[in-house]
């Protein structure tokens, strides 16, 4: 087997309980021919003491020590200094399969491309989990066919965590993680998959991914959430760059509705239905053109599931009654996870 050396990019902040597992997955994998960039930002708990007693113990790891300027940032930073033919880029809360980049160099030798995309596992401090596929029984001749389908599908995952990129491709198109905003990782994914020409699909669990970590971007309520917004307008100037076509297709409509959804506006009231700076955020969301083009479209599109119809309508017409549903399905769903 030709040895691919894998560059994985570990960006560090305040993770002082869960980097030391992190790491252990990473430093014990199977496969020896990596290169482990670790870059603490700015971090004022005893994160930045850990990852440098684990580079003192293994040549492979470079920490890199840097004022907090962010995920993008430090991804970035370690970005500049990869030496491996393949870029990962795995969160410093979560923890990969100790066989995962031995299975990773198996397809990546039988099958070259520019970008591999992952199974994974989301899981709880309960020791739930739940499993993200990522094909459904058919190969993709390219990166936007992929992004179609599994938008289509509903099995598109906007993370960068469960993809594996070629270094050439991410030099060649100068890709950079965007700096200021949060929810990075969607336009830095569609950029991706717009510019690959082979697609890979991995669909054994190597990455596991943690959910509602206390105190993680994504468990409390802030007003930078309406970041969403920007990134609407990130990926139609992209969209519009590569073919303007794409703004008017289903699938682009379905992406840009149903991941703000996701990642706010089903959130909050799920979380917190009773929060009235939760629920002004939502509103605010919701009530922009940026956005609400989208949900006027889902609200009365025939082409739209049912659930995506019917939360759009409730959104623009009856919001009381959306948190409600919101709230209730997911008080279900979690009940049987």
């Amino acid at each position: 087997m030709t040895d691919f050396k894998i560059s994985i990019i570990v960006p560090v902040y305040n993770v002082e309980a869960y980097v030391a597992q992190c790491l252990d997955s990473i430093v014990g994998q199977s496969y020896r021919s990596l290169d482990i960039i670790v870059v603490n930002d700015g971090s004022t708990d005893g994160s930045l003491e850990i990852v440098r007693s684990y580079e003192a113990q293994d040549a492979r790891i470079r920490v890199v020590d840097q004022p907090n300027q962010g995920l993008s940032a430090a991804r970035n930073a370690g970005m500049e200094l990869a030496s491996g033919d393949f870029l990962w880029f795995v969160d410093s809360d979560d923890y990969i399969a100790l066989d995962a980049c031995e299975r990773i160099a198996e397809v990546l030798q039988s099958k070259p491309c520019d970008l591999l995309i992952l199974g994974r596992y989301r899981f709880w401090e309960d020791g739930s989990k739940v499993y993200d596929r990522v094909s459904w029984g058919e190969s993709v001749p390219d990166g936007r066919t992929y992004l179609t389908e599994a938008v289509t599908r509903g099995i598109f995952t906007a993370s960068a965590c469960n993809k594996v990129v070629r270094t050439a491709m991410v030099r060649e198109h100068a890709f950079r993680f965007q700096r200021g905003i949060l929810y990075e990782d969607l336009y830095s994914t569609f950029q991706c998959l717009l510019q690959t020409g082979c697609v890979g699909l991995l669909e054994e669990p190597c990455y596991f991914y943690r959910q509602n970590r206390a105190g993680s971007i994504i468990s409390s309520i802030k007003e930078r959430d309406k970041d969403v917004l920007k990134t609407i307008g990130l990926l139609e100037n992209h969209a519009a760059a590569v073919d303007p076509g794409m703004l008017e297709e289903h699938s682009f409509k379905l992406l840009v509705y149903s991941w703000v959804a996701n990642a706010v506006c089903f959130k909050y009231p799920q979380k917190k239905p009773f929060s009235r700076r939760a629920n002004r955020i939502v509103k605010d969301i919701l009530h922009d053109e940026r956005y609400r083009k989208y949900v006027r479209y889902f609200a009365g599109s025939a082409q739209a599931e049912f659930k995506w119809r019917l939360s759009a309508w409730l959104a623009l017409h009856c919001y009381p009654l959306f948190v409600v549903l919101i709230y209730g399905f997911y008080k279900f769903k979690n009940i049987f996870r």
